[in-house]
Parts: C-alpha cells; structure tokens; sequence
C-alpha cells in the first residue's frame, strides 16, 4: 500500500511543477494558455517583440565586451554609451515620444584638452 501512496504523491508533485512552469513561462500552446487562464485570472501577458529581444541580447554582449577590456577609461565611456543605447531602447518600448541622442564613441569626438606650458 505504501508504494501507492508514495506514487501518487510524486504524481501529484509532479504535476504541480509542470502547472507551475506553465503558469510562469513563456511561448506556450493553446492548452497551455488555457490552463494558464484557469489558473491566473486577468490578462495573459504578451511576449516581448524579437527586434527587442535581438537588441537587447546584442548591448549585453557589448556591455560584456566592454567589461573585459583592461582600460579604464574605455570601460567607462563605453559603458555609458551602452547605458544611452539600453535609455534610447526602454523609451522607444514604453512609447515615449521624445527622440534620445545617442552620443559617438569617445575616439569619434573631437578632444578639447589643450597643453598648457
């Protein structure tokens, strides 16, 4: 009796798992969302576009490029480049109507440093 017992408790944790990643994952079927909407009431949440997605994914892997470079002072203008790039994508996402200027990589810009004697 008690191997019984014992397999339908792992059935039933099992099958809770599985109800559970349904619930919080992405890119589901049709039997999927339907068991998604039984279990969360409200609105289904819509998946994020793949330009974004490819966006996104390309400034982490230039934010991690960045961060491996030896020169600090590379790192630090790349850096906030890539924190202009990550504003520039949010405000187009949310809607925002105002352009953000993406300044040039610091080898680009003019240098203003004069020697004094």
């Amino acid at each position: 009796m008690q191997p019984v017992i014992i397999f339908t408790v792992l059935m039933v944790v099992a099958i809770a798992l599985a109800v559970g990643m349904i619930v919080q994952g992405h890119g589901c079927n049709r039997l999927e969302f339907w068991i998604r909407r039984w279990f969360v009431k409200g609105e289904v949440e819509e998946q994020v576009p793949e330009q974004i997605q490819h966006t996104a994914y390309y400034l982490m892997l230039e934010l991690g490029d960045l961060l491996e470079s030896d020169k600090d002072i590379e790192q630090y203008y790349g850096v906030k480049t890539v924190f202009n790039h990550v504003s520039a994508l949010r405000a187009q996402t949310l809607g925002c109507s105002d352009q953000t200027t993406i300044p040039m990589r610091p080898e680009a810009q003019a240098s203003f440093l004069k020697v004094v004697k």
